[in-house]
């Protein structure tokens, strides 16, 4: 990515984005060649035995997974026997979102937020893909989709507030899928990752991957991006050289340049992960119950003793701080 700008005059946000995020002029970070290589060789030989014992065709590996997974082996369980997928306003905002993004960077004018957003929904009602909100945006009220009209030019507006106007030869990438099989396609470490700008180029990484968030920010986020990067070093076998969290509500990040220490760690969870989903595959194997705030939301929050020993934690927090 190049430093230059053009006649752009940013605001300190974009200025933000621009030196300290993106760092255009910088130099980029090189990993040895065979560094993609060293990982898979790794993991399969970590996993290389439960793939083949393992009682479905493939095995899914996500960040959502391993964050259930690494929370509350019960959440993991009781998420994954749930059918299907509930598209609403709330879930639907972030593909709208995503879908206005690309279209603002592929336009040759500058284009309305709101009409970016009209018309990132309306191709996303002729999106017949499985994971398309198609059948939702089909059948919603008006006041549903003004609801979700309202969301995503509100994200929409905050992203240019705080971010450059995209260039083309930048290449950005707005809900980009990313996959890296293992132990011949037994096991599936699959991402979709907001933005990434930038190409490696031979054994220089060059690349940035990007989540956008509205909220706070939870430690989590650092785990989902480094599971991106690894990812991503699995796949072209050499890694982004940054991974960021970008909050829209106060036009904050959070950044982590890419070594080989961070993807020693991104392969030690993801291998631990996957090795307790294996596990949990078996019905007869019992879950670990490990009470959180998770609990507030958990599907399983009627009938499982974990919601109430959380309860009686915080209930002893509060009296300790009387």
């Amino acid at each position: 990515m190049s430093a230059s700008t053009g006649g752009f005059a940013p605001t300190p946000a974009q200025h933000r984005v621009v030196t300290d995020l993106l760092a255009l002029g910088q130099p980029r970070p090189r990993f040895d060649p065979d560094l993609g290589h060293q990982l898979r060789r790794q993991m399969e030989t970590a996993l290389g035995l439960l793939a083949d014992a393992l009682p479905v065709e493939e095995l899914w590996v996500g960040k959502r997974q391993l964050g259930q997974i690494h929370t509350c082996e019960a959440h993991w369980r009781a998420e994954r026997e749930e059918s299907g997928f509930d598209w609403s306003a709330g879930t639907a905002t972030g593909t709208v979102v995503h879908k206005a993004i690309e279209l603002s960077i592929s336009s040759r004018t500058e284009a309305v937020p709101l009409d970016l957003v009209d018309y990132a929904m309306a191709s996303l009602a002729d999106d017949v893909r499985r994971s398309s909100p198609r059948p939702w945006l089909l059948t919603a009220s008006p006041l549903e989709l003004a609801d979700l009209r309202g969301r995503a030019h509100d994200r929409v507006v905050k992203f240019q507030e705080c971010w450059p106007p995209l260039k083309a030869a930048w290449a950005p990438r707005t809900e980009t899928s990313i996959f890296a099989e293992l132990c011949a396609g037994r096991i599936v470490l699959a991402g979709k990752v907001d933005l990434v700008l930038g190409v490696a180029r031979g054994d220089e990484a060059r690349s940035l991957i990007v989540d956008l968030k509205t909220g706070r920010s939870y430690p989590g986020h650092l785990d989902d991006l480094r599971f991106y990067a690894l990812v991503q070093t699995l796949r072209i076998g050499v890694p982004p050289f940054r991974v960021a969290s970008y909050y829209l509500d106060t036009a904050t990040f959070h950044a982590e340049d890419v070594t080989e220490e961070m993807l020693a760690v991104a392969v030690r969870r993801t291998i631990d992960g996957a090795t307790k989903m294996a596990r949990l595959l078996d019905a007869a194997t019992p879950a670990a119950i490990s009470p959180g705030p998770t609990c507030t939301w958990c599907t399983l929050r009627h009938t499982c003793e974990g919601p109430a020993q959380y309860r009686a934690s915080r209930a002893d927090l509060d009296d300790d701080l009387e």
